[in-house]
């Protein structure tokens, strides 16, 4: 058995030695890289939370901003202003939304400036709806006097009106002929005329209706008819087309004359009779006799069959 010198043995020691050294050297060295590549790691996530933060933060001041800028639109579009330089600008914010999802720090930087230029236009536009409301309550308040006036103008005319219907109206009324000194005389069969107010059936063949048509200056000259309506003791009219009778309005409703003539009234009195022949006997009682012009009755006589 070959035996192994001392300078052998101790080469081997060295060897061995060095070979740890080294070892543990490496060892070293990858501890200090696993450590600088923990810590690179530590400081790049967190450095990756600060910019989602700051992206987030950022994009809540645009979501707030996006709000304001939908706030004026509304309130510039009541008050009848433009909002197309508002509706641009709301536009680009949601662009910018949506990009700032995939943005780095410095790019994020950017939007943070941009979102102080959209500040400064709010505060611009504040100012400008102040100017508007301003002109809005001036405007306001002008359409609200002349509403007034012409409130104060329509009664005033509503007044003129309604006074020159009632003037109309009395100058109407002022102007209807009037029947005076109504007098009911009967004819027999031969002609002679009797007075008086009271009659025997057998003694009337006709019936002479005598009055005067009141001197009037307003009343309107020129030809006017006039209807007369014999009621008999039972209350109905004498009506008799064969007769000379017919229909007029009268207070709106329809009314049944018995006999109508035509006068050529010149605003002067004057004198006008009625002859009617019945053609039938009359009947025991009062009857009436009423005359009817332009819409008015003028007058109104009784006699009395025995």
């Amino acid at each position: 058995m070959t035996e192994q010198t001392p300078q052998k043995s101790n080469n081997r020691r060295i060897l061995t030695t060095a070979l740890i050294a080294i070892l543990v050297a490496l060892n070293a060295v990858f501890f200090y890289l696993n450590i600088q590549e923990r810590d690179k790691n530590k400081a790049l996530a967190k450095e990756n939370q600060l910019v989602e933060a700051e992206k987030d933060a950022t994009l809540a001041k645009l979501d707030s901003l996006e709000q304001e800028y939908d706030k004026r639109i509304a309130e510039v579009q009541k008050l009848g202003g433009d909002v197309e330089a508002l509706t641009k600008v709301k536009e680009q914010l949601e662009k910018d939304k949506v990009q700032l999802r995939n943005a780095n720090s410095a790019q994020i930087k950017k939007y943070i400036a941009q979102i102080k230029k959209y500040e400064e236009m709010l505060v611009a536009k504040d100012e400008e709806i102040a100017t508007l409301k301003t002109q809005n309550e001036t405007l306001y308040g002008e359409n609200s006097e002349l509403k007034t006036k012409q409130v104060r103008l329509s009664d005033s005319l509503s007044t003129i009106d309604a006074q020159k219907r009632d003037l109309a109206e009395k100058v109407r009324v002022g102007g209807a002929l009037k029947a005076e000194n109504l007098v009911i005389n009967v004819l027999n069969e031969k002609g002679k005329e009797r007075d008086g107010g009271e009659y025997r059936a057998k003694r009337i063949d006709r019936i002479k209706i005598l009055f005067d048509v009141a001197e009037n200056k307003i009343s309107e000259a020129g030809t006017h008819t006039v209807y007369m309506r014999l009621v008999e003791p039972d209350g109905a009219a004498v009506y008799d087309v064969s007769t000379g009778g017919g229909t007029f309005t009268y207070d709106g409703k329809e009314t049944f004359y018995t006999a109508k003539k035509d006068i050529l009234y010149d605003k002067t009195r004057q004198k006008v009779d009625f002859v009617f022949a019945k053609g039938s006997p009359y009947k025991e009682g009062r009857h009436i006799v009423e005359l009817y012009a332009d819409g008015f009755q003028i007058g109104q006589g009784s006699f009395t069959v025995k």
